[in-house]
């Protein structure tokens, strides 16, 4: 009689109306977005492709920033891995050398940026992440200590000298999205005094 006639049910506490499908395509899409923006800045056009459950794909390369989070109906991993060949083409830009600290540096400060602009745009959902300091591993050691997962996703960006990766693992089924559109939201290298 009443309720949702499909057979996904939303999370407790949703908004009526909002699905686990709903919230995952918002979630998607603000992902997604704030990557693009992310690589745009540091000069390196990518274009999204259709996020997927990880599987037996690959997920890092030599490199893996990362950075885990927590909210009030989750919690997960964001990893950042980009190839060497888009490291290489910015290091001709005048970008830096490539020795295993400025890389694992690049790499933290990718998961860190990209946590950052997801954060802040899932404050308009009421959605607050509560991130963690960033991290960055070998690929190869990664791989060896993180077990894979069923609900880790794979966001795959396409640019013009490989794919970079992004992984989340968190069961983001059990995100509650209500957007609230007056949310006062720092814009990008806004200056905030507290």
């Amino acid at each position: 009689m009443g309720g949702p006639k499909s057979s996904e049910q939303r999370p407790q506490g949703a908004p009526e109306g909002q699905t686990p499908a709903a919230a995952r395509t918002a979630i998607d899409t603000i992902l997604q977005s704030s990557a693009v923006e992310l690589f745009h800045s540091q000069g390196v056009a990518v274009a999204p492709l259709r996020p997927a459950p990880l599987g037996a794909q690959q997920r890092f390369y030599d490199w893996v920033g990362l950075i885990h989070f927590e909210a009030a109906t989750l919690s997960g991993v964001l990893t950042v891995s980009v190839p060497m060949a888009i490291w290489s083409s910015r290091e001709t830009q005048g970008a830096g050398s490539s020795d295993s600290e400025t890389l694992a540096d690049w790499h933290r400060e990718l998961a860190n940026q990209l946590m950052g602009r997801i954060k802040n745009r899932l404050l308009k959902f009421q959605l607050t992440l509560r991130p963690r300091l960033p991290s960055a591993l070998s690929g190869a050691a990664l791989e060896l200590h993180r077990k894979r997962s069923a609900s880790e996703v794979l966001y795959r960006f396409r640019a013009l000298r490989g794919d970079i990766l992004v992984v989340v693992d968190a069961p983001l089924e059990r995100a509650i999205l209500a957007y609230a559109g007056d949310a006062q939201i720092a814009r990008e290298g806004e200056l905030i005094l507290f």
